[in-house]
């Protein structure tokens, strides 16, 4: 086994625990299981066990089940899971993205000057998250705004805040929505740009950037009443906001 190898293994599996429960465990058949198959990246004699242990926080990490990479889902009959096979492309992503970690645990991060301790190492849930595809929330919401317009990317958001609020897959707080906005006033859709930062707003009632926001966003669209209205209850819950002092300071009239 490969420098690269031993340490991308040994960091993933610090992490591991079990995810055999006693009843699958107690449904194996009799005998002795069937030798593993197929190993491209772990080592050949790696036991049956610490395998299992390793694919259980691939799939905590991404939010998936085994059929995700393997030939082993619910619509194949138990005794035609092939979990040796390459068929699926994420199988061998997967093992892509192993040999990446394992380059950036045991080379890149191991060149370091200094280093934390115990040091930091890179793992599937480093980037993923609990999610299967690691974009940023603000990406995830303009690609789906790109797909079907304001009203499913505004549905997207909710869904994604009511499943996973709470959990570290995204940030739910005022910074991907003003991103969103952002990239919608450079594209001059300020109508669209708007409802998000009001979106922002139902959910960060007390923010003074998000007020901030909304009053630039209306300022730009015509509707200056409304934005000093903005601007003041930004300033209400913080004084020192300088959004809005810089636009209260241009609204004034000039001697």
């Amino acid at each position: 086994m490969t420098r690269f190898r031993v340490l991308a293994f040994a960091a993933i599996a610090s992490i591991a625990i079990p995810v055999l429960t006693i009843g699958a465990q107690n449904q194996r058949p009799q005998g002795p299981p069937p030798p593993l198959k197929n190993l491209k990246f772990f080592p050949k004699n790696i036991s049956r066990q610490a395998l299992l242990d390793t694919m259980g926080t691939f799939t905590r990490a991404l939010g998936v089940g085994c059929e995700f990479c393997h030939m082993a889902d619910d619509s194949i009959p138990r005794d035609r899971h092939d979990f040796a096979s390459d068929v699926k492309p994420n199988k061998n992503k997967a093992r892509a993205m192993l040999r990446m970690v394992s380059a950036i645990n045991a080379d890149y991060l191991t060149k370091l000057s200094s280093r934390l301790e115990p040091p930091v190492v890179v793992t599937c849930a480093t980037c993923h998250r609990g999610v299967m595809e690691p974009r940023p929330l603000e990406q995830v919401i303009l690609t789906r705004y790109d797909s079907a317009g304001t009203d499913s990317a505004i549905a997207t958001y909710r869904e994604l805040r009511q499943r996973y609020y709470g959990r570290a897959s995204y940030d739910f707080g005022e910074a991907p929505l003003f991103a969103v906005g952002s990239a919608l006033r450079q594209r001059n859709k300020m109508a669209d740009a708007l409802k998000f930062y009001m979106l922002n707003l139902e959910y960060a009632p007390n923010s003074a950037p998000a007020w901030s926001q909304a009053g630039i966003a209306q300022l730009a669209s015509g509707d200056t009443a409304t934005a000093i209205k903005s601007f003041e209850k930004a300033l209400s819950i913080d004084p020192k906001d300088r959004g809005a002092t810089r636009a209260m300071q241009s609204l004034k009239p000039k001697p």
